[in-house]
């Protein structure tokens, strides 16, 4: 397993720069994950269900990640990120 937690400087020993590096690259991996979630949360009212079973509840799952993949992808359009 790999380590994801950031590390840590104190006054009397900062951080090297191997750590900053590895820093910076968890944080971008961890921001992408991060973003759906937020968005989720703000824009959609949250991430709770109130469905009885598992079949579905992850039918909503489903509907609710199909409408993110929706809204990201008319935001990447509408910046002109893709052709």
């Amino acid at each position: 397993m790999k380590n994801k937690v950031h590390e840590k400087g104190y006054w009397n020993r900062p951080l090297t720069d191997e750590q900053k590096t590895s820093n910076t690259t968890k944080s971008k991996i961890r921001a992408s994950v991060e973003h759906v979630f937020g968005f989720m949360e703000q824009s959609m009212k949250g991430l709770v269900l109130k469905s009885m079973g598992i079949v579905r509840a992850t039918g909503i799952i489903g509907l609710i990640n199909l409408t993110c993949n929706l809204f990201r992808y008319e935001q990447i359009k509408r910046l002109k990120i893709i052709s």
